[in-house]
């Protein structure tokens, strides 16, 4: 395959933004013209290249080489492109897969409220830098949301659990389940 850089017709110190320009603008351009597939798909391929070569350390926006660089997928992640940093994640090699992979991975699984995956990544993260304490507080954080460990704040004032409110609630609850079974708790109702 040629140089995707040179397919897609972007220095290789371009932007993100600048890549996702050529590419839409040259893919407009070849179904304007009635492009075969062949084409297309070499365009797709040389884009697909680009992004995963980025995405697994091979190329960093500082334009070092055989380095991660998180720092987008963390922007990717704040954004609420939670499809974007998946991608961007999932196309890191196994090998290279650190600490701050699992984190982030967890991170984005967890915003998706996906509870176990997101537990199991925070676990690994914890487990390969066990004196980070960002670590350790999400996988503690994911492990109180699982077990429904979160409390609701009580309101200013109030003293007790329960209210007129919640009582009469419940009484209703009651007397529908009673009358479901052929009794009846509440005469009037």
């Amino acid at each position: 395959m040629r140089d995707p850089y040179e397919i897609l017709g972007v220095p290789r110190n371009a932007t993100e933004e600048q890549i996702n320009a050529a590419y839409r603008e040259k893919a407009r351009a070849l179904q304007d013209m009635g492009a075969d597939d062949g084409q297309l798909e070499e365009l797709n391929n040389a884009y697909d290249s680009v992004i995963m070569q980025r995405a697994s350390g091979g190329y960093t926006y500082a334009g070092s080489y055989g380095s991660t660089d998180y720092a987008d997928i963390r922007d990717k992640i704040r954004a609420g492109r939670l499809e974007d940093a998946q991608i961007l994640l999932d196309g890191i090699p196994d090998a290279q897969r650190d600490a701050e992979w699992f984190y982030l991975k967890g991170t984005v699984q967890q915003k998706r409220g996906w509870l176990e995956e997101a537990a199991n990544n925070f676990a690994r993260a914890a487990e390969m830098d066990p004196g980070n304490k960002t670590y350790q507080a999400a996988y503690k954080q994911v492990n109180q949301a699982r077990s429904g460990g979160y409390r609701t704040e009580r309101r200013a004032g109030r003293d007790s659990g329960c209210s007129a409110c919640d009582i009469c609630s419940g009484l209703l609850c009651a007397d529908c389940c009673c009358e479901c079974m052929g009794g009846d708790l509440i005469p009037c109702c």
